[in-house]
């Protein structure tokens, strides 16, 4: 496969070229608006661990890899970090860092068809469309209710899950609320919201990063805790336009 051809020659020129600097290896998963995007080599994610490592003397540079392949690939050419993990990725605990992302996954409907949905097991009622390995990451509780739904589908295209809603083939679609207003604004433009409800009931899904090397995930804790006490931080917030919706 050509990406992974081209993952090699830019392994192999970063490795030569961290003898001389202090340069860190990031894996990180496909285009995941607004948290990554790799057209731009940025996003939420990626931007936090540029301002965080910097703290550190340390400047990254980041290889993008399909969704679940991350700590696949960050073993197999010994990249120092990878992203948006967690111990249900298949990642020893150990080398996790302490959560630095929450992804607030919510279930979104159409406001013109009423739908009422309160808890998770309400979803069986209806049609759904939901990320990719959503039935693991979202708990067993979900996934019984998208076995018992008349209709069920994952995309590792999130644009594509906000289409189906917005064009009425779909009833409710399950996906992180930040992404859901990136593609939504892009589709529809602004005032999208107000077409749509959503309904919170699924709590915050924490994220770390896998750091092989102890003295460098130590030293990225202390880095992060301090940086998020930072106006910086409220600042990247702002300019992704990061919410997290208050919890019931």
């Amino acid at each position: 496969m050509n990406w992974i051809k081209s993952l090699s020659l830019l392994v192999f020129i970063l490795l030569v070229s961290s003898a001389k600097a202090k340069e860190l290896l990031l894996i990180a998963g496909l285009e995941k608006p607004p948290y990554v995007i790799p057209s731009l080599n940025a996003g939420f994610e990626i931007d936090l661990m540029r301002a965080v490592l910097s703290r550190l003397d340390h400047k990254i540079s980041v290889v993008y890899v399909p969704y679940g392949r991350t700590y696949e690939l960050m073993k197999q050419i010994k990249a120092d970090i990878g992203l948006t993990l967690s111990a249900k990725s298949g990642v020893d605990s150990e080398i996790l860092s302490q959560p630095y992302v929450a992804y607030q996954n919510v279930a979104i409907s159409l406001e013109e068809k009423s739908l009422k949905v309160s808890k998770i097991k309400d979803l069986q009622n209806f049609t759904l469309v939901a990320f990719q390995n959503a039935r693991k990451i979202l708990g067993p509780q979900f996934a019984r209710a998208a076995k018992a739904s008349p209709l069920y589908i994952e995309l590792p295209q999130q644009h594509r899950q906000v289409e189906l809603l917005l064009d009425g083939k779909i009833e409710m679609v399950v996906m992180d609320i930040n992404i859901f207003k990136y593609f939504a604004q892009l589709i529809a433009g602004t005032g999208y919201m107000e077409n749509v409800v959503v309904h919170n009931i699924f709590p915050l899904t924490h994220y770390s990063a896998a750091i092989a090397a102890p003295e460098l995930r130590e030293a990225f804790n202390r880095a992060f805790t301090q940086y998020v006490a930072t106006a910086k931080y409220a600042e990247l917030l702002k300019e992704y336009n990061i919410i997290y919706l208050p919890q019931d």
